[in-house]
């Protein structure tokens, strides 16, 4: 088992039960050999074969077998809730980078919880968006999640297309722990012509491989408690493993809330849930802010003044109309 496996293995007791890892592609991290495990992925066994045929980073001899496939024979993509429903309830599930990709968050994390009996674990491996080639990107807040939610999303949304091609820069982990900051202008992976092309198919219905949604250990942990609060969230975060040093991905484990709780259990559950993560807030900077801070002059104080002047002139007016 290497290093990274075990980190995540060892979040949580998974020795209890049957459990399900989404997309284990070529590189499970729960090997059945060693765990009562299914696997579920977007197509079955052969067809993610022949699609990675010829992809030296995924040889298909080492691809897993697949036993719950999305994919229907007709093409139709059925719920993460039907298509791994017979081995169900699972006491974990794990997915890794997955969370990322999903188009409508809220049913993805709803389909986990009707899967998962009372009390299991949600397992997540997740690209902390500051250390990833997602580092200039704009953050995704839980009203595009609501969004998304509403529009009953099967596939990544426009919006989702745009600002995963555009934004896609060529920064390490490496360089963006070090505050080596290429630019974006500078190191898009994509141009505009590429981008275009993919927010076109987005628009004819055609999936388009994307990060639709970007974390970092705060804002997962802000925005599971807040779609909680809404009543949309079935989970609480029990625990973050922040991003290790030149490292681009951090771990948590959620946890199932019990199906028959009252008003006031519920309550009291989400109260335990983790708020806050000794995530070093203070030392993430957005990449296109200068690095160091800067000084006004003497004439560009008194602009300003003049300017926050006039504001507050014309709020009196207004208020008096």
């Amino acid at each position: 088992m290497d290093e990274r496996s075990r980190r995540i293995i060892e979040l949580t007791d998974l020795d209890h039960g049957p459990g399900l890892e989404i997309a284990p592609l070529h590189n499970p991290i729960m090997r059945k050999s060693d765990w009562d495990v299914s696997y579920v992925d977007i197509l079955p066994t052969e067809e993610l074969v022949a699609h990675y045929a010829g992809d030296p980073n995924i040889p298909g001899d080492d691809i897993a077998p697949v036993d719950f496939p999305l994919t229907g024979p007709d093409g139709t993509i059925r719920p993460l809730s039907e298509a791994a429903k017979a081995n169900a309830p699972y006491s974990w599930v794990l997915a890794s980078h997955v969370i990322e990709h999903v188009p409508d968050l809220i049913t993805w994390l709803d389909d986990i919880a009707t899967l998962l009996r009372d009390d299991g674990a949600l397992v997540l491996a997740v690209p902390d968006t500051r250390y990833s080639f997602d580092a200039y990107r704009p953050q995704t807040t839980v009203g595009q999640m609501l969004q998304a939610h509403h529009q009953q999303d099967l596939i990544p949304s426009v919006r989702a297309v745009y600002d995963y091609l555009r934004s896609a820069s060529t920064i390490t982990a490496a360089e963006a722990w070090a505050d080596k900051r290429p630019g974006l202008a500078g190191s898009r992976q994509h141009g505009l012509p590429l981008v275009m092309a993919g927010v076109e198919q987005a628009k004819a219905g055609r999936y388009v491989d994307s990060h639709v949604w970007t974390f970092r250990p705060l804002t997962l942990i802000q925005q599971i408690n807040e779609l909680g609060e809404l009543g949309l969230c079935e989970f609480i975060v029990e625990k973050v493993q922040n991003t290790r040093p030149n490292e681009l991905e951090f771990y948590a484990v959620l946890r199932r809330l019990p199906r028959d709780r009252s008003p006031e259990r519920d309550k009291e559950l989400r109260a335990k849930g983790k708020k806050h993560t000794n995530d070093s807030p203070d030392r993430f900077r957005t990449l296109q802010t200068p690095a160091k801070g800067f000084t006004v002059s003497d004439r560009e104080r008194r602009l300003i003044e003049r300017k926050r002047a006039a504001v507050r002139a014309a709020r009196r007016v207004l208020r008096r109309g």
